[in-house]
């Protein structure tokens, strides 16, 4: 086995290993990050509805902040669901990138080997 041979299967163990990697601990650590402050934003959520029945509706400052705290909570909301997105769109990226370096790989061994 030349030496050539061999650093190209350790390259494509190394493309192997790391697609791996990055396909199952990162995007899945943020997936679940994600989803946690998701589940605290819906429960907050859940105690303003209930806080808006105990609200008096005469009060005018008690019912002003519970409309900015429900206005903060649909933007946090809608953050965390454009955070979803982008990993999303950073998961595809990853898979087209290491499809790309597979394509890459097997041409460039194919490549040197007809020289």
């Amino acid at each position: 086995m030349s030496f050539e041979t061999f650093m190209g299967k350790v390259r494509y163990l190394d493309n192997q290993i790391a697609k791996w990697m990055m396909g199952h601990f990162y995007i899945f650590f943020f997936q679940m990050f994600l989803v946690f402050i998701f589940f605290l934003a819906f429960v907050n959520i859940l105690k303003m509805i209930d806080i808006n029945e105990i609200v008096s509706q005469n009060d005018v400052i008690q019912r002003l902040l519970l409309v900015q705290a429900h206005n903060s909570n649909l933007i946090v909301v809608l953050l965390i669901l454009n955070s979803f997105w982008m990993l999303f769109v950073f998961n595809g990226l990853v898979r087209i990138r290491s499809i790309l370096k597979d394509i890459n790989f097997n041409l460039s061994r194919s490549k040197g080997g007809r020289d």
